[in-house]
């Protein structure tokens, strides 16, 4: 028996030598992180997001968005200027409510605003954790490593019960210290995307001439509306109010109003003159440039509307 025990001693001191080998090994090689561990990419700018955010000693923000890609490159946060009030875009690809809810503990960690508005866009309702890509994408790509958001990125790693997502949690809490997101000179650019700051990334493609649309029923999941619930009880418990906006679609879905959205303020970017333009959009739900400015100084007028509301 001591004889086992002796040789699982030393099999467990190579096996960890072996890991902390590779560790190292990766953490100077871009190339070998990339198969390894993770692809770091410039694909909806975490990267430049986050450090923004970061770089700000003073946040003065009235309004923080939450939500997924439809929330990044369809809201400019710049709109709100307009109305005498600052905003600043979480949002990243794929980011469910079940994502955006940690996201969301840590922001408010660094930041109390007037509003919390969360992009719930219908087609991703559904999903029993929070989504896979964004997960790894915050892990990857932020530049955010305080306390409050390495617990973040910790929670989402759990709840993907990804083991490879658990460790790489841990490896770029380490590393990005001292090798931020973003400084891979190697790292191709999102190609259709440029971003403007406070979080908003402009898209570039080619707009649509017309669509043809089918007819989708979503619901949403009871993991999503305790997700909302949460985010409810975190704003309503330091005087914030929370928003719920439903971005516009050219291809809009049905939907069931969840009971989660009772007693919550909603915004229907549906009613946005622009919401059924073909010209404004690149697919049935993300908006070029031009469509993106237009909801959004529409969507910053509804904002101010419910803050000045007596």
């Amino acid at each position: 028996m001591q004889k086992f025990f002796k040789r699982l001693g030393v099999f467990a001191f190579f096996a960890a030598a072996s890991w902390l080998f590779l560790f190292w090994v990766s953490s100077h090689s871009y190339t070998l992180e990339s198969k390894l561990v993770g692809k770091e990419t410039n694909w909806g700018y975490v990267n430049q997001r986050s450090t923004e955010w970061d770089a700000q000693i003073d946040h003065t923000e009235d309004v923080l968005f939450f939500g997924s890609s439809t929330c990044y490159s369809g809201i400019d946060p710049h709109a709100l200027e307009a109305f005498g009030l600052e905003g600043f875009n979480f949002c990243s690809s794929s980011q469910t409510v079940g994502n955006s809810v940690h996201l969301l503990n840590a922001a408010l960690q660094d930041h109390k605003p007037f509003v919390v508005a969360l992009d719930v866009y219908p087609q991703i309702w559904g999903a029993s954790k929070p989504a896979l890509q964004s997960t790894k994408d915050w892990i990857t790509n932020s530049n955010l490593r305080g306390h409050q958001w390495s617990n973040a990125y910790r929670k989402l790693a759990f709840e993907s019960s990804d083991p490879f997502t658990m460790f790489s949690s841990i490896y770029y809490d380490l590393i990005r210290t001292r090798k931020p997101a973003g400084f891979n000179h190697n790292l191709p650019d999102d190609p259709n995307g440029d971003y403007r700051g406070l979080g908003f990334v402009a898209r570039s493609f080619a707009p649509l001439d017309s669509i043809t649309c089918d007819t989708v029923h979503k619901s949403m999941s009871d993991f999503e509306c305790s997700a909302i619930d949460e985010m409810a009880e975190l704003c309503a418990l330091r005087d914030i109010q929370l928003v719920l906006i439903n971005p516009p679609q050219l291809c809009e879905e049905s939907f069931d109003r969840p009971t989660c959205f009772d007693g919550l303020a909603y915004i229907d970017g549906n009613r946005w003159s622009g919401a059924k333009t073909p010209q404004n959009f690149y697919d049935d739900h993300h908006q070029v440039e031009a469509g993106a400015l237009s909801y959004s100084a529409w969507l910053a007028e509804q904002i101010a509307s419910l803050l000045h509301a007596p």
